[in-house]
């Protein structure tokens, strides 16, 4: 983290984490936001805090007086300076630099906070009027830096600590009433006044003759000595004074040189390769400063509580302070203020322990569920003890001892509450879920164990046809095994509502089983008796059908056979008698053609007979 982050600023401007500026988006000016890098780094400081701030008129060196008051002192200015008319603080800054002291044997973290100077040219008198009024609330040291001697515009400035009593408003049975002045003694800063570039003595006159004083002895008795201390007074310059005076519990002054003569030497006085260049008397002066700011050191007090805030109820308040003057104008009711605060605060811290518990009650119930409910509560003791701790230490520094009480007894309810009738037994809360869910495993866990173990079991030895003493072996056997294994509040009574019923049911099923079986094997044997009569019969009459049919396949054979022997023998005669016709027919065409050659011849006899006699 950043040395130095802004805890709030205006509105017209974005927080650049990344880079760690302030970058201006827009000229008009509104409300205050707080930063959350500062939120989460004030959660991280634990503790009493005693937040240390610089305020004070623009152009007066703040910076560089709150840089000087962080311990250990940094070489060079960590709050940014500048020498030119431009301001460079916006809003508040905070050093994240946290150093421990012990006052009045409390340990307290350090913070060192630097402002946006008071009377800018380019800021409203809301503005100023709003941001000393927010580090004035925030500090447990308000350093006011302002240059040169006491100026009517300091007055005024300061007179702004009169109006705190009447813009601070607190409640009281239901109607809004102002709270008193020395209730601010036990809340406000101590206040350090600081003057710059001071060249001139303060003297008051002593005997007669003007003596040389110290500057607080000048202010008490010179700038804020009151005319006429009645509590009626209505000078208006009393009232300041007056308010001044009883609203800071320690009032203390101081005055530092100028630096240097060299122009060089002032621009550049944040480097720590100019500090041997300054004014000597200056450099003491400041570590004198340093050290009667550290007496003016205390733990930041709560209001309207006795006790001291750590980082978180800080955090907390600046939260709320800077909400309540965004949305009233101004005007502030502290008792609703530090109420919220409290109430956020201590809704985190119970949050925070309920969510360790429940946590740590859900990791062991995801291991050890189902158990028996002496082990869930066991747990729940050992879990709730330490949630009280975190509670507790979370919460040390809350000194509303009713709400404190009001908060306890809440995070105790929503860990469990028992009955008014039963203070034994839980009714509700985290622990009330986890037995409710234990209860509900243990149920099903052991309903399936003696599922298990009677059909996993019994029933094989069953199937198997064995003795009745052999089944009876198994079942002693079986509730042992059951007693060893079964988990949780439900144990006892599924094995009393549950084993014996299902033992018997499986054995009694069985039984029926059986007997049904043997019924069905004689029905069986019953309705096979008669298929085979059946059959017997069937065989018989197919037999004597098949007899016959054989007897008349013959017949119809040797019928068949003569018919086709005699159709042989009619074909054969008619063959036969083909047959000679045919050869009486060749003979006939062998009788002509024996003819028909013995002519041919006789003309071819003649044929040649002609010729030769023609030749």
């Amino acid at each position: 983290m950043r040395m130095v982050i802004p805890l709030c600023y205006p509105d017209n401007y974005v927080w650049k984490s990344s880079e760690g500026v302030l970058e201006k988006k827009r000229e008009r000016r509104g409300k205050l936001v707080v930063c959350e890098d500062a939120i989460n780094f004030l959660r991280s400081i634990d503790g009493p805090i005693c937040p240390v701030s610089v305020t004070g008129p623009a152009r007066c060196g703040k910076s560089y007086i709150a840089s000087q008051l962080i311990e250990p002192r940094p070489q060079d200015c960590v709050f940014k300076t500048s020498n030119k008319q431009k301001p460079e603080t916006m809003g508040i800054w905070i050093s994240t630099e946290v150093s421990k002291k012990t006052k009045n044997q409390t340990e307290m973290s350090v913070v060192t906070m630097d402002t946006e100077g008071l009377g800018a040219y380019n800021a409203y008198n809301d503005n100023d009027m709003q941001l000393f009024l927010l580090v004035t609330l925030l500090s447990s040291v308000l350093v006011y830096n302002t240059n040169g001697t006491v100026t009517a515009e300091d007055m005024k400035q300061l007179s702004w600590v009169s109006t705190i009593s009447d813009m601070i408003h607190g409640e009281k049975d239901g109607k809004t009433s102002k709270c008193r002045e020395e209730d601010f003694i036990r809340f406000f800063p101590n206040f350090m006044w600081l003057f710059r570039d001071v060249t001139k003595s303060f003297t008051l006159e002593r005997g007669g003759k003007e003596k040389e004083v110290a500057l607080k002895d000048y202010i008490l008795e010179e700038v804020l000595k009151l005319e006429d201390e009645t509590p009626g007074s209505t000078k208006e310059c009393d009232r300041y004074r007056r308010a001044v005076l009883k609203s800071f519990p320690v009032f203390d002054a101081a005055k530092l040189p100028i630096p240097a003569s060299d122009t060089e030497v002032l621009a550049n006085m944040d480097k720590g390769a100019y500090r041997n260049r300054l004014n000597p008397t200056f450099l003491s002066e400041v570590d004198d400063l340093v050290g009667r700011c550290d007496k003016l050191m205390k733990p930041k007090k709560a209001w309207p509580y006795d006790g001291n805030i750590n980082g978180p109820q800080f955090a907390e308040l600046l939260e709320q302070y800077v909400a309540a003057f965004s949305s009233s104008g101004g005007a502030l009711q502290i008792n609703k203020v530090s109420d919220k605060a409290m109430e956020t605060l201590l809704g985190e811290v119970q949050k925070k322990a309920l969510d360790n518990y429940k946590s740590n009650t859900a990791t062991f119930a995801g291991s050890a569920l189902p158990c028996d409910t002496q082990e869930v509560i066991n747990a729940h003791r050992k879990y709730r003890l330490k949630a009280m701790g975190i509670f507790e230490q979370n919460s040390e520094y809350i000194n509303d001892a009713k709400r404190l009480h009001s908060y306890r007894k809440s995070l105790k309810d929503s860990m469990a509450t028992f009955g008014k009738d039963d203070s034994s037994k839980c009714s509700g809360g985290y622990l009330n879920v986890i037995l409710q869910s234990n209860k509900k495993k243990s149920e099903a866990f052991c309903r399936t164990l003696v599922e298990n173990l009677v059909e996993k079991e019994l029933r094989p030895l069953l199937e198997a046809d064995s003795s009745k003493n052999e089944i009876n072996l198994k079942v002693n056997e079986l509730e042992k095994l059951y007693r060893a294994k079964a988990r949780g509040p439900c144990k006892w009574n599924i094995y009393k509502a549950d084993f014996a019923r299902k033992v018997n049911t499986v054995l009694s099923t069985f039984k029926d089983i059986k007997k049904e079986e043997e019924e069905e094997l004689k029905e069986k044997e019953k309705e096979r008796e008669e298929i085979r009569t059946v059959n017997l019969k069937e065989e018989e009459t197919l037999r004597k059908n098949l007899e016959e049919d054989v007897t008349k396949q013959e017949k119809q054979v040797v019928d068949d056979c003569n018919e086709a022997c005699e159709a042989i023998l009619t074909q054969i005669n008619q063959l036969r008698k083909t047959h000679d016709t045919l050869v009486k027919e060749l003979e006939g065409i062998r009788n002509k053609l024996d003819e028909e050659t013995k002519r041919a011849l006789e003309e071819l006899n003649r044929q040649k007979e002609t010729q030769k006699s023609s030749i």
